[in-house]
């Protein structure tokens, strides 16, 4: 039962755990809905999961049988041991009576085992040939790899051994050399196998990806030589310092400097020693992928835009397939997707530098097309799981600078030419009508209409930095001339119906009788305010507020103007009695134009 507990522990925290995973999924009950493409794409990756622990599986099934036939051939040697152990005891009991003839059987002795080494070492020297030719054939079955590369690097050894052995014979050893060259042709043929399985990633990683994944264990294999081999380096290079401190030389008197320790002189010697298979690696993926782009940069950017973004989408989406096939394949030191998206990226962004450079020949439309590809490309970036500041590259890499100024200066000359039009039409064509109706001209309706559209547009297909060079230039349309034209319009139309008020007959015939007898006795002043009235209840109907305001203002002010024309021009003497009349008067229109104006505003204009 105290063994049971952890597991039923352990069961509780992964239900739990499962909970919240579902629950970040599916937050709102809306998500629900898309529960299929979260199957469909968890399946994906469970098939790729299965695919890595199918391989992990299998290179441990090889490691354990590789261990198993060690272990076999261990237990032969030992029991051959045993066996010799047996026959030099036997030897030795036979041989007690030759101790007289100890010199000469020494003598012997070394001579026959001089004679097994040399025959050994030509047995050795001559199975390379056939080891080497064992080696090339397996070249044939990918399943091989792993035990091709460890043949090579077998004969390496032996190379290596028998060339320092004949080191001191130049003539010997030239010879030797031309005997393995059987061997560097073996080893030319395996590595362009390696690095061609290297270079076909993508595919390998869908469609078998064991052949890729033993490929980059041959990778690994080699680092761990090369790793050997400048520690076996440094060591030696650090003894030979260490001996030549111990002797003093007398001819100069320099400081001495403490030896290097063995870990630097290990990285030391690794640089531009060994065969460097990882950066090998690495050099063949991104050569992969320059063949990949090889067609989009150098002739769909230049012939034809449409298959050109319909490609880069294309490229783009293969991400996805390398995050969910390549990457488990790769050791995760080597954050391969991290790598392909920097190496697209880069790519793409040389994309976008060559369509700025057809700035002035790609339309407006062409354009909004180009930077909503990479607002798609952003996105799916994000959706992978980059960071949101890494999928922006693209977008923040100047790239586009030539794009986005050719578009906003065609908006802006365009949006100028735009108010312009709108504005001459608003002064001959008749206001419009709304639906409880009031009259108003068009213009200002239109024009911050179209302004909103055009931000709109790109807003929903281009980068923020597009939207923001956007809302830049239409801030810097001139509003103030724009608003002033708006204004003068508005003046204009107050200033028509004031004149079709005061053209009106009736209204002619009331102001005539100004300083006559009519005006004494009462008969202009109030008619006149009642004529107004009567269009001022009129006039309400059709403008805003404001601009009734104003109308009124106007009126008022050709009211004081006619009046004091025909004061001026009448041909009476003015008494008394007038300006009892005037003062009659300013009391009429005070009392009718404050219902409409400020009371302020009227008193002033009178006086």
């Amino acid at each position: 039962m105290m063994t049971m507990r952890p597991q039923e522990d352990l069961g509780v925290e992964a239900k739990k755990a499962a909970v919240r995973e579902v629950a970040k999924l599916l937050p709102v009950p809306e998500s629900l809905a898309s529960i299929a493409s979260i199957k469909a794409d968890y399946a994906l990756r469970q098939q790729a999961n299965d695919a890595q622990l199918s391989v992990t599986v299998t290179t441990q099934v090889e490691q354990a049988q590789a261990g198993i036939e060690a272990l076999s051939a261990s237990q032969k040697t030992i029991q051959m041991l045993q066996q010799n152990f047996l026959l030099i005891d036997k030897l030795c009991q036979e041989c007690q009576t030759l101790i007289e003839n100890h010199d000469q059987i020494k003598l012997l002795s070394n001579a026959r085992n001089n004679l097994n080494t040399t025959l050994k070492d030509i047995e050795g020297m001559m199975s390379i040939s056939v080891e080497a030719s064992e080696a090339r054939d397996s070249l044939g079955d990918d399943r091989e790899l792993v035990h091709t590369f460890e043949r090579l690097t077998a004969l390496d050894g032996k190379r290596r051994f028998a060339l320092a052995a004949a080191s001191s014979h130049k003539e010997e050893a030239g010879k030797l050399r031309e005997y393995f060259e059987d061997v560097d042709r073996t080893w030319e043929k395996f590595e362009k196998t390696l690095w061609g399985h290297i270079s076909n990633f993508f595919k390998l990683a869908k469609e078998s990806p064991h052949t890729l994944v033993r490929a980059l264990r041959v990778v690994e294999m080699q680092e761990v030589l090369d790793q050997q081999q400048a520690e076996e380096a440094a060591e030696a290079e650090g003894a030979g310092a260490m001996a030549s401190i111990t002797k003093p030389r007398r001819a100069t008197k320099k400081p001495l400097t403490p030896p290097a320790s063995p870990g630097f002189l290990v990285k030391e010697k690794m640089q531009g020693q060994g065969k460097c298979y990882k950066d090998k690696c690495y050099e063949y993926i991104r050569k992969s992928v320059e063949a990949r782009f090889d067609k989009l940069l150098s002739k769909f950017v230049f012939e034809d835009l449409k298959v050109a973004l319909e490609d880069g989408r294309s490229i783009a989406e293969e991400l996805a397939d390398i995050y969910d096939f390549v990457a488990p394949c790769f050791p995760p030191r080597y954050e391969i997707f991290q790598l392909t998206v920097q190496l697209y990226t880069e790519r793409f962004i040389q994309m976008l530098r060559l369509l700025s450079d057809r700035a002035n020949e790609l339309s407006n439309i062409e354009i909004l097309k180009v930077t909503g590809w990479v607002v798609e490309y952003q996105d799916h970036l994000i959706g992978l799981g980059v960071d949101q500041s890494l999928a922006q590259v693209c977008a923040e890499s100047g790239a586009m600078d030539p794009l986005m100024n050719a578009y906003v200066e065609r908006m802006q000359a365009t949006m100028q030419k735009w108010y312009t039009n709108i504005l001459e039409a608003d002064k001959v064509h008749p206001p419009k009508k709304t639906d409880d109706g009031k009259l108003y001209t068009p213009a200002a309706v239109d024009l911050f209409r179209i302004l909103g559209e055009q931000v709109q547009i790109v807003q929903e297909n281009s980068t923020d930095v597009m939207l923001y060079r956007i809302a830049l230039s239409v801030i810097q349309v001139n509003f103030e001339d724009t608003c002033k034209g708006f204004l003068e319009v508005a003046k204009e139309a107050v200033h028509q119906t004031v004149n079709v008020i005061f053209e009106d007959p009736g209204v002619k015939d009331l102001l005539a009788k100004l300083y006559q007898k009519e005006w004494y006795e009462g008969f202009v002043t109030e008619y006149l305010v009642a004529t107004f009235g009567d269009y001022f209840t009129d006039v309400k109907l059709y403008i805003e507020e404001r601009s009734f305001r104003r109308f009124v203002e106007a009126c008022l002010e050709e009211a004081v103007v006619v009046f004091i024309d025909h004061m001026l021009t009448q041909k009476n003497y003015i008494r008394e009695e007038t300006l009892e009349r005037m003062r009659v008067d300013e009391e009429v229109f005070l009392d009718f134009f404050r219902e409409h104006i400020n009371l302020s505003v009227s008193t002033c204009l009178l006086k």
